[in-house]
């Protein structure tokens, strides 16, 4: 996330839906979502870049929404309230009243969302409406990594048929327990299928020729930026420290997102933004 500009996210946040085909007929009502015509359970998950899945809730019905859903997240809550992570550390650039950037520490994870969740400081989305060229921009490369997730869930249901099928459980409780075991056996995967250690490489922003690049949009109309691929490496100037440290919890939602705004634009502008490639494994002859 870092290399992507993102310094201090801890991943991708969304939540998807298993169908329940046995649901009990007293618990139909509430697992009869509005996007779906069968009842089903909703699952909020936390992925890496890698697809490895770091957190997930129990299940919950399917009607519930994801700013309900988010209130009952064991390990956001514990986030939220400095239980885990609190430890975690990373910087941002930022300009001073004079213009100058300075590198500030923050403490603590965030996590990239869509805008269907809370406002909360350590839950980020891209913006919903923008006039602003460098808003824009770090909208569009924000929904391109959020992908992550929903990469995700298309490789659980894909690999697991019951998940894509539907369970064929009447009680809830046996229906989750499905969901938690493919979870557990798609991270183990990922290890088996060395998937998980093959993420060494990167792409910088302007390479346009590479698969990974899908949104050459990212540059158009922005004249102001003079930064070559080759100046990627060239770190003499880099910012001081200025010595300061925020917590992401105790900062507003607004506040959280314009300083990420601010250090996307920063690095997009000095050149120093790439996207992760999978490095292809040497094939056995």
């Amino acid at each position: 996330m870092g290399l992507a500009g993102f310094n201090g996210a801890l991943g991708s946040m969304d939540a998807t839906y298993v169908t329940i085909e046995n649901c009990r007929f007293g618990l139909r009502q509430i697992h009869l979502g509005h996007k779906l015509s069968k009842t089903a359970r909703t699952y909020n998950i936390i992925v890496n870049h890698r697809r490895r899945i770091l957190s997930s809730t129990g299940g919950h019905p399917s009607r519930w929404n994801d700013k309900t859903i988010v209130q009952f997240d064991s390990f956001l809550e514990d986030i939220k309230t400095g239980k885990s992570l609190a430890d975690t550390e990373f910087e941002l650039f930022e300009h001073t009243s004079d213009g100058t950037i300075v590198k500030v520490t923050y403490r603590g994870p965030w996590i990239l969302v869509d805008n269907g969740y809370l406002e909360w400081s350590i839950t980020i989305p891209p913006f919903k409406y923008c006039g602003d060229r460098k808003d824009m921009r770090w909208s569009q490369w924000m929904e391109s990594m959020r992908k992550d997730v929903e990469c995700t869930f298309g490789i659980l249901k894909k690999r697991f048929t019951i998940l894509s099928k539907g369970v064929q459980a009447k009680d809830i409780g046996n229906a989750d327990k499905v969901w938690k075991t493919c979870c557990a056996l798609h991270n183990m995967l990922l290890e088996v299928d060395g998937h998980d250690e093959m993420w060494k490489d990167k792409v910088s922003i302007d390479d346009q020729s590479s698969s990974c690049f899908a949104i050459g949009r990212l540059f158009d109309g922005d004249e102001d930026r003079v930064v070559t691929v080759e100046e990627q490496s060239d770190d003499t100037d880099s910012p001081e420290h200025s010595g300061t440290v925020r917590d992401v919890r105790s900062m507003t939602f607004d506040e959280m997102r314009s300083r990420l705004v601010e250090h996307f634009d920063i690095q997009f502008r000095r050149g120093k933004i790439v996207w992760p490639r999978r490095v292809t494994p040497p094939r056995s002859v």
